[in-house]
């Protein structure tokens, strides 16, 4: 049973997916090179409302996947494993919040929700790079989960490396930023579907649990 809910990774990624493509269809001055995702949520964004739904629902079911999946992984594989799937639960339960304090939009005054945001931003960032590493080095002990786990590993690194650019254009505010965004940001949800797709699709009875699970 617990195995089937992590197939909520897979509906949550097609919330988040929805409210991007949806969004930047109904605001026709909306770029996806050089505008952030949290645009299309932000305090005066012309769809905010229906699109707030969206990454509510978003968020809901990838609390769901998080706590599921870890509940999973405490059946057979490595705590470092474990740690990984709850360090991403507690990002999803941080960044749900994002739909009390939204962004912003460029050029109005800082507002006391504006400031929040960036707060949940700053807790956030940190937890999307940890998590999928510390998953991967767990599951690269299991023979059936290894290229999965060098995967997960790789995720991290990118959304490092994204990350890093993603700073670099906006200290030489240099355009593209929703480019190099989404390149982060893809990676995450990428390595979600592809994980709750992988859970859901295991075969219980030819795990082997590994020694250190608690």
């Amino acid at each position: 049973m617990v195995r089937k809910g992590t197939i909520f990774g897979a509906i949550a990624v097609f919330f988040y997916i929805s409210h991007v493509v949806i969004g930047g269809i109904l605001w026709e001055s909306y770029s996806h090179l050089e505008q952030p995702i949290s645009d299309l949520t932000a305090s005066g964004a012309p769809d905010r409302g229906m699109l707030s739904v969206l990454t509510l629902f978003y968020g809901l079911f990838s609390i769901l996947f998080s706590i599921s999946a870890y509940m999973y992984l405490k059946k057979f594989a490595p705590k470092s494993s474990q740690v990984g799937m709850l360090l991403f639960l507690t990002m999803h339960s941080i960044s749900i919040t994002y739909n009390f304090f939204p962004q912003d939009l460029p050029g109005d005054p800082l507002t006391v929700r504006g400031v929040m945001h960036i707060v949940i931003t700053a807790l956030i960032i940190p937890l999307t790079i940890i998590s999928p590493i510390l998953v991967g080095l767990g599951m690269i002990k299991l023979e059936q989960f290894r290229q999965y786990g060098y995967y997960s590993i790789l995720t991290g690194v990118l959304i490092l490396i994204a990350g890093g650019i993603m700073a670099g254009l906006i200290a030489n505010t240099i355009p593209y930023f929703g480019l190099a965004q989404r390149i982060n940001i893809g990676a995450l949800q990428m390595w979600m579907l592809f994980t709750s797709v992988k859970l859901f699709l295991s075969d219980e009875t030819q795990l082997v649990k590994y020694p250190d699970t608690g």
